[in-house]
């Protein structure tokens, strides 16, 4: 059973398909049939006596073919490059290899991208809730008022002047009527002081297509306020129109309309610019320039920062995402500037976000925000710190799936610099201690206990031995002959061959994996190539040593007479032979 989740987690690896076969993406139909042709031959079941031989070779035959299977159908390819191993098994309709528009075809295979991805999660998808609870705590950091009384008897007396604001318990359920169409209606009850006010929301959303989707929601009860968006995106344009109608006062307050449209400024680069524009009695314009999220991956370490692979580093800083916002706008003459910048830390499960407003003769004037969000695949906590002219806020918001708990807090009614400064350095100082002594011990020990788990389960693994070495006492013939031809003209030959682990600071926890054999079997006309993009474990006479950790391919091999040794990394393409690999260059 372990043998078959660790061969099911391999298929599910993108290229794996194209790694059987030794072949790029790019590769031609006869390129692919080429390939089909010659591994078929040496690995064909029926050329063997040998029992165990012929039920290793029959299980290399089965992944050839599945392969080829695939990769030879145009139809099943293109599913494959869009949607990945779980497209290829979607009973697909018959009209829909007769599409007569590829946009047809294109867009409907971005449907099922999109829904594959969310699949899983749809079905954990409980009914909505929140509440949102406003707390003002602003007494408890006022001045004293009398010197002679006790520093308890003091808080004691402000505790009891905090108050509740308001209160908001919201509750959503959803219905999928169709593929492209929900609804969902929402009850939504808040108490402030002694008012309460009762909505009663229906919402209808509607995609129209994969580019284009509509929102429709009312208040069911008087005085039946509603609203519109509507949203189009394509890989380099968006566009949403929103608008909140007051049916009953739609002459003495027009609907507030919001219009915003992004585009990507550079066809190569992922930095957008976005207008909006708000038609309300206040009209507002805002200019945005954004960068989105990017993985700042030092130069030439791009295989060893990809994230999911390999064990969890000590601090959890290897990769990080930054992004950027920068933009104007104008609520009146007098622009504001608004510019955010965010740190997500992957790793952890963390984004740290700041953000700044200023403007003159503005109503917001100055105001900064500093915050932190986590989340994993069911929870996530975040809270932010709001410091403007008029006032300290904080915002406090966890959720467990679709259920939440918002807890805004009025710190104080008016802007502090030592209030200020005490709520950014105090909860820094908590998070970092935190940090030193739970979160990179915990992490440590999870890495070790990696390590140990793949150093065990690899020396335990017999059948994935047994099957190398019949992979390779197939090869063992072919590699011969090829060698007496390499030797003939001094061409390429590999001497030393280890497809290893490699993990910084655990190199004495590496796991080697000798591939000499099946590498040399790779060997065309003095040449070796392997495309880069996908693990080189699915090659045969390799094996995955230890599943989802990094790494790399050392060679030391022959050529012209000359030695030459060589470390690539799995997910890089090889190519041998180069003059940068030969050891004591003379000059």
């Amino acid at each position: 059973m372990g043998e078959e989740r660790e061969q099911d987690a391999l298929e599910e690896k993108d290229g794996y398909l194209y790694a059987v076969l030794n072949l790029t993406k790019e590769a031609s139909a006869a390129d692919i049939n080429e390939r089909h042709r010659s591994l078929s031959l040496i690995f064909h079941p029926d050329k063997q006596t040998d029992e165990q031989l012929k039920k290793t070779a029959a299980k290399e035959f089965l992944k050839i073919q599945k392969a080829y299977q695939v990769l030879s159908d145009p139809f099943l390819r293109r599913v494959y490059d869009k949607l990945g191993p779980r497209g290829v098994k979607i009973d697909w309709p018959d009209n829909v290899r007769t599409l007569l528009s590829e946009q047809e075809r294109v867009d409907l295979l971005f449907e099922n991208k999109t829904q594959l991805e969310r699949q899983e999660l749809k079905a954990k998808i409980l009914p909505k809730a929140r509440l949102t609870w406003h707390y003002d705590s602003s007494p408890l950091f006022m001045a004293g008022k009398s010197p002679h009384r006790s520093w308890l008897s003091e808080m004691y007396e402000r505790y009891w002047q905090t108050r509740t604001v308001s209160r908001t318990v919201s509750y959503a359920i959803e219905k999928k009527l169709s593929s492209k169409t929900a609804v969902a209606i929402e009850g939504q009850s808040t108490v402030a002081g002694r008012q309460a006010i009762f909505q009663f929301l229906g919402t209808v959303r509607h995609q129209f297509s994969p580019r284009l989707v509509t929102l429709a929601k009312t208040n069911i009860f008087f005085p039946f306020n509603s609203s519109l968006e509507v949203k189009y995106e394509d890989p380099h344009n968006a566009l949403s129109l929103q608008s909140s109608i007051q049916p009953l006062h739609f002459s003495s307050s027009p609907p507030v309309t919001s219009i915003s449209y992004t585009r990507r400024l550079f066809s190569s680069t992922p930095q957008q610019g976005k207008i909006t524009l708000r038609l309300a009695k206040v009209p507002a314009l805002t200019i945005q320039y954004i960068s989105p999220p990017v993985v700042d991956v030092p130069k030439g370490q791009e295989d060893q920062f990809t994230p999911g692979r390999g064990p969890p580093t000590s601090h959890g800083f290897k990769f990080t995402l930054v992004d950027k916002t920068f933009g104007l706008n104008f609520e009146s003459i007098f622009p504001q500037l608004v510019a955010e910048v965010g740190v997500t830390l992957l790793e952890l499960s963390t984004r740290f976000h700041c953000a700044i407003t200023f403007g003159l003769f503005t109503r917001t004037g100055f105001a900064f925000k500093i915050g932190s969000h986590w989340s994993n695949s069911s929870s996530e906590m975040a809270s932010t710190l709001i410091l403007t002219n008029t006032g300290i806020h904080l915002d406090l918001e966890c959720g467990y799936l679709e259920q939440r708990l918002n807890l805004p807090i009025t710190l104080s009614p008016q802007f502090s610099p030592l209030l200020a400064l005490s709520t950014i350095v105090v909860p820094s100082i908590a998070t970092i201690s935190g940090y030193y002594f739970f979160v990179i011990p915990k992490r440590k020990a999870r890495r070790k206990a990696h390590l140990r788990a793949i150093k065990q389960e690899f020396a335990q693994d017999t059948d994935a031995r047994r099957e190398r070495d019949a992979v390779a006492a197939l090869l063992k013939d072919p590699v011969k002959r090829q060698l007496r031809h390499e030797a003939e003209q001094e061409g390429l030959i590999v001497q030393e061959a280890m497809y290893k682990t490699v993990e910084e600071g655990d190199r004495d926890e590496g796991i080697a994996l000798d591939v000499k054999l099946p590498l040399q079997a790779l060997v065309r006309h003095s040449q070796l190539h392997i495309p880069g993009g996908s693990t080189k474990s699915a090659l045969q006479g390799f094996s995955d040593p230890a599943p989802f950790a990094s790494k790399i391919l050392c060679v030391r091999y022959s050529f012209r007479g000359r030695e030459h040794y060589a470390e690539i990394p799995d997910y890089l393409p090889v190519v041998l032979p180069l003059a940068e690999h030969q050891l004591n260059f003379e000059h």
